[in-house]
């Protein structure tokens, strides 16, 4: 075999060869100190994974003095790696509560129990008198050297013998909190936590494929909520995203090194495990003999055999795009949808890994394309490692009718499609199509996948356009999502009321134009946990369609314009110039989409103010200015002796007053 491989090397860069060094355990004989959090109730669990504390404390309330012994809580750490529990001081720290009172004193006890041994801690006098308010009771509780095995369990009990309080309200109370961000009771331990092995590297081209494989009492969780992995090589980190797979209950995160050298490189390969933020690191390292034959091959990604896992806890990009077309086809109401869904990170990379194994006999029982036909696919396509357009298509027919399974199933992409895309049961039509973004290789790269739907609505029938579709992830499938939607009306349709419920954090409008209306829909980096429903009642009554309610709210519109134009030809238009503010009213009513009656009555109501306006404006005054008369060449003059104006003298009468046009003095004329 070893000749075969020799042989063969030259003439394939595709051959994946094998060091001869072994595989080793790197990690860990040793205990680790490690932060164990209360969470759950009463009777709950010990984990090291903070990230499994919620928003709300839980809590135990004692509300009047005891004096007999009464149990707080009991926390379990059932998954226990085989080892040794060296001799240490286990530290736990427990928030407390205490309202309604001066304060408390307490008689407490904080029991380990590891298998069969079991070991204690009492408050003492300076730790039994509790503050009112909020605090912290510490127990220093001494442990044994002893040795666990994978049926030992830890067990937490903290018990209280006697509880007093100092100056009692009402309804004084000691209340202990844990389980929370703000109450993250804890209990610091050292216990061996996991064994962490590098295998042997395997060599394809110019990539070296370096695993660490994780073996802990704690499965995925183990690499999902863990600060960082990392692999070094001669001290220097390896770059790139790795791909993560299952081996039993073994994870296994799989790099790919790049800068090996051609011929034998001898080199020394660590892995780092920060299983908390603080601690512990998680560590160790070995030698390996790499033969590196062809630089020039390899696709940069590490190609597994098992399926991988979907996500190593960090989650992956989403962003969704939506375009809604309502419309009416022969008195037929369609909505016509499209939803882009791309995908980036590890999910893509399982999309495409899922692709190349359409058919695959071997594939878990547990798998979401187990059992699924192979149309067209051949051996030769399958595990080419490269998605050939037969593989896309197949895909793309078999999503047809298995996309609510892929899309919903807690082995699939966790994602609500009924809420996102809709009920298959409704549709007259679907198609799916995938766009592997000019990449065909099975490697690190995003895809986007399209639903396309066509169905029948009932005009007048609320219905939810879109609603939350993400599910409960006790491992993040997703880091967040982004998502635009734009829905469009034709000019004989209409969306009718629409409102968004529950959510403020998505950005909303709904906007009417004489071609039609738009709703659109916008968010991004949006919580996995954020709650939301579109709802809207589509119709294709003519007096809501945009293009009649168009014309008919212009015609009201025009008409009391043009009829108080016309009855204040000859009246004061000023109090009517001043409500023709209510035009620009009117046409917001329109735009931002208020029902019809709303747009009905604010023009019937505006044109009728108008034409009353109109009816009762004042008419405009003639001016009592008399006209000069014109001075007739026969009239006589007489010249003012002020300014010398000739100053027309149209009576006989004597004397006469008369006065001056130019300076305005009056005069006299005597004879």
């Amino acid at each position: 075999m070893l000749i075969f491989m020799m042989l063969s090397i030259p003439f394939s860069s595709s051959v994946i060869s094998y060091s001869e060094a072994q595989s080793a355990v790197v990690c860990c004989d040793d205990a680790h100190d490690v932060e164990l959090y209360l969470v759950g109730g009463s009777t709950g669990e010990l984990t090291p994974f903070s990230q499994l504390l919620t928003d709300e404390a839980n809590n135990a309330v004692i509300a009047n003095s005891i004096t007999s012994q009464e149990t707080v809580g009991v926390w379990s750490f059932g998954r226990v790696w085989p080892g040794s529990i060296p001799d240490s001081t286990w530290n736990l720290v427990i928030n407390y509560r205490v309202s309604d009172a001066g304060g408390a004193q307490i008689n407490a006890t904080a029991t380990v129990k590891i298998g069969s041994q079991v070991f204690s801690d009492s408050t003492d006098l300076d730790s039994s008198v509790l503050a009112q308010g909020e605090g912290q009771i510490q127990f220093a509780i001494p442990v044994e050297a002893m040795s666990v095995s994978a049926s030992s369990e830890i067990e937490l009990e903290l018990s209280a013998r006697s509880v007093v309080f100092s100056v009692p309200g009402g309804d004084a109370k000691l209340e202990f909190l844990w389980g929370s961000e703000e109450f993250s009771s804890s209990i610091s331990a050292e216990i061996p936590l996991m064994e962490l092995s590098i295998d042997e590297p395997q060599v394809e081209g110019g990539d070296v494929y370096l695993s660490a494989v994780i073996d802990s009492p704690f499965g995925l969780d183990a690499l999902a909520y863990s600060d960082s992995i990392e692999m070094f090589v001669d001290g220097l980190k390896v770059d790139g995203d790795p791909i993560e797979t299952k081996r039993g209950d073994s994870i296994v995160v799989t790099w790919t090194w790049t800068d090996a050298d051609s011929g034998t490189n001898n080199v020394q390969v660590s892995v780092r495990l920060n299983l908390q933020p603080d601690g512990p690191l998680i560590q160790g390292s070995t030698q390996f003999t790499i033969q590196v034959t062809d630089t020039g091959g390899g696709t940069g990604t590490f190609y597994p055999e098992e399926e991988p896992l979907r996500t190593s806890g960090s989650g992956s990009p989403l962003a969704i795009e939506q375009l809604i077309d309502l419309s009416s086809d022969d008195g037929q109401l369609k909505m016509a949808k499209t939803t882009i869904l791309e995908i980036d990170g590890e999910m893509a990379f399982w999309m495409r890994w899922g692709m190349d194994h359409i058919g695959d006999t071997d594939l878990s029982q547990n798998s979401v394309l187990f059992s699924w036909d192979k149309g067209g696919v051949t051996d030769e396509n399958r595990e080419s490692k490269n998605i050939e357009n037969v593989e896309k298509e197949q895909f793309e027919r078999q999503m047809k009718t298995r996309y609510r399974n892929y899309m919903s199933a807690i082995n699939g992409m966790q994602l609500q499609s009924n809420e996102l895309i809709g009920d298959s049961g409704d549709f007259d039509t679907i198609s799916v199509s995938v766009d592997l973004m000019g990449e065909t290789r099975v490697v690190n790269h995003p895809l986007s996948i399209t639903f396309s739907t066509l169905q029948s609505l009932q005009s007048g029938q609320q219905i939810e356009l879109l609603r939350s579709f993400t599910t409960t992830q006790t491992t993040p499938i997703w880091q967040d999502y982004s998502i635009t939607v734009e829905a469009k009306s034709s000019v004989l349709t209409s969306f009718g009321n629409s409102e968004m419920l529950e959510s403020d954090y998505l950005s909303f409008s709904h906007s009417r134009f004489p071609w039609g209306e738009v709703i659109t829909i916008e968010a991004s980096s949006t919580s996995l946990d954020e709650d939301f429903t579109i709802i809207v009642q589509p119709n294709d009554n003519l007096l809501f369609a945009p293009m009649p309610l168009t014309i008919i709210t212009l015609v009201i519109v025009l008409f009391g314009m043009f009829s108080s134009l016309s009855m204040t030809k000859n009246k004061h238009r000023r109090f009517l110039n001043l409500e023709f503010i209510l035009v620009p009213i009117i046409g917001l009513i329109y735009l931002f989409s208020y029902p019809p009656l709303f747009v009905f009555g604010a023009s019937g109501v505006a044109s009728m103010l108008w034409v009353v306006t109109g009816l009762i404006s004042p008419r405009k005054q003639k001016s009592n200015k008399q006209a000069q008369p014109e001075i007739q060449v026969d009239v006589p003059t007489v010249a003012c002796p002020s300014c010398d104006t000739n100053i027309p003298v149209l009576s006989d009468e004597r004397p006469l007053r008369i006065a001056c046009g130019g300076c305005g003095k009056t005069i006299k004329i005597v004879g």
